[in-house]
């Protein structure tokens, strides 16, 4: 700093108020803009500096709202105690009230992001002002990341069963604000066995569900996933022995971190895979031994059902269920809904037009067989790539009780079966397939069971 004449530091030129208060003067949208951006909470902090500004907050079209945001003299998240806690989260919950309740109903509210604690009163308030803002605005994102007071290795199970009852309770109570969630992230909840299906049925609009160090009551633990707009699922450190991926027809990623489990432990329902190449299912499939697929319509070419052959080098055994049964057959407007489309047909060509051979697979199962070329060739090609194959075993069509007090309109859709029943035909239908295959060895592979 430049000295005066009598050796005195000059004083730094003064600035006016004007040019101290440059950001305030800019205009609105400008100011929302960089607002937006910004965690609600701090957002908050800066109106009420500004007289200008204290309105600004009401005016976003996205709010998003941590907790951790209020931690007093920013202490660190593993060194709050229950009073910070307590006084985080209801802060959370009056300043959450105040950004839904007192905003302009034409102002467009797009997303709303919270994460929060798992305290009564304080969701009481949360789900009321959340359940309000669905009923004004058309939201596109809700999310709820919800907290407990326990975490790690403080958590015992008896915490944990208490947050599940308190989360019930929670969701029971406001229904209509878990509705609109597109994102859901869990801890330290003890599930009992109809809680994740209540969560789904009510959940309707969810896209991602993450559940960490979660329980389920029952024993063995079962987790059956069911839900027609899922597109992502996270599980980490789960205490689940089995996971059940019942119908996710938009499923596109799942993950299970630390899942210690042996068996068989996952199972895919009614998902359609689209034929993708070896190269890019290979690190996934490279250890998979036995495939079920099930409930395949009748008359579906199942010929893409090799790309799993191909990505799979380990796979012993695969089983396939051809049946449609007329009872449970879903309407053209249920399967639209549900993300189905017209599956007779599956483009599939392979990733070696030149052929591939398969050493580990040694059984091949199919209910529902019939001696068309759909199914004759399948079994053939299967022959030829499978060069230890020990067992093809064939059988007829399930027999469901429910379809025989169908309309008889309805069953004279179903056509008779032409399983082969006796051994000349059987006889017949191995030596077409022996003949007419290339490289394909001794028929007394094929058995016809009944």
């Amino acid at each position: 700093m430049a000295k005066n004449k009598k050796g005195r530091r000059n004083k730094p030129a003064c600035h006016s108020v004007k040019d101290k208060d440059r950001l305030t003067t800019l205009p609105n949208d400008v100011l929302l803009n960089i607002l937006e951006r910004l965690d609600t909470a701090d957002d908050i902090r800066a109106c009420t500096l500004c007289k200008r500004m204290t309105k600004l907050p009401a005016e976003l079209s996205r709010i998003v709202v941590d907790a951790n945001s209020f931690t007093p003299n920013k202490i660190a998240p593993d060194l709050l105690t229950l009073s910070d806690v307590v006084q985080m989260n209801e802060a959370l919950a009056g300043a959450t009230e105040k950004l839904l309740n007192f905003r302009s109903q034409q102002i467009a509210l797009r997303q709303l992001s919270l994460r929060f604690y798992l305290r009564y009163y304080d969701c009481l308030t949360i789900g009321k002002a959340v359940q309000h803002a669905m009923s004004t605005y058309n939201l596109e994102t809700l999310e709820f990341t919800i907290l407990t007071e326990k975490q790690g290795g403080c958590c015992e199970e008896t915490h944990m069963l208490c947050f599940g009852k308190q989360f019930r309770t929670f969701l029971a109570a406001f229904p209509d604000a878990f509705a609109g969630l597109t994102r859901l992230q869990l801890q330290h909840l003890h599930f009992a066995e109809p809680d994740i299906p209540n969560l789904l049925t009510t959940c309707k609009q969810l896209k991602h569900l993450r559940l960490f160090s979660c329980l389920n009551q029952d024993d063995p633990a079962v987790l059956r996933i069911e839900h027609p707009q899922l597109v992502e699922l996270d599980i980490n450190y789960g205490d689940f022995e089995f996971v059940e991926l019942k119908c996710l027809p938009k499923l596109r990623h799942m993950a299970y971190v630390h899942w210690d489990c042996h068996g068989d432990p996952l199972s895919f329902g009614d998902i359609w895979v689209r034929p993708e190449c070896p190269k890019l299912l290979g690190p996934v499939f490279h250890k998979l031994q036995r495939v079920s697929l099930v409930d395949v319509p009748e008359g579906c070419n199942i010929d893409w059902t090799m790309f799993i052959l191909e990505a799979a080098p380990s796979l012993k055994e695969i089983c396939i269920t051809i049946w449609d049964r007329w009872c449970n057959m879903k309407t053209e407007e249920d399967r639209r809904e549900e993300g189905y489309g017209d599956k007779t047909v599956v483009d599939w060509e392979s990733s070696a037009p030149d052929g591939f051979r398969h050493e580990n697979l040694s059984k091949v199962t199919i209910y529902g067989f019939q001696p068309d070329d759909n199914l004759v060739g399948f079994v053939r090609r299967v022959m030829e790539v499978a060069v230890n194959l020990e067992e093809v075993s064939l059988y007829d069509r399930k027999v469901c009780e429910n379809c025989g007090d169908l309309d008889p309109k309805i069953k004279m859709k179903v056509s008779p079966s032409r399983y082969p029943c006796t051994m000349e035909k059987r006889e017949l239908l191995k030596n077409q397939i022996i003949a007419e295959g290339l490289g394909i060895g001794c028929p007394d592979v094929i058995h016809f069971r009944s």
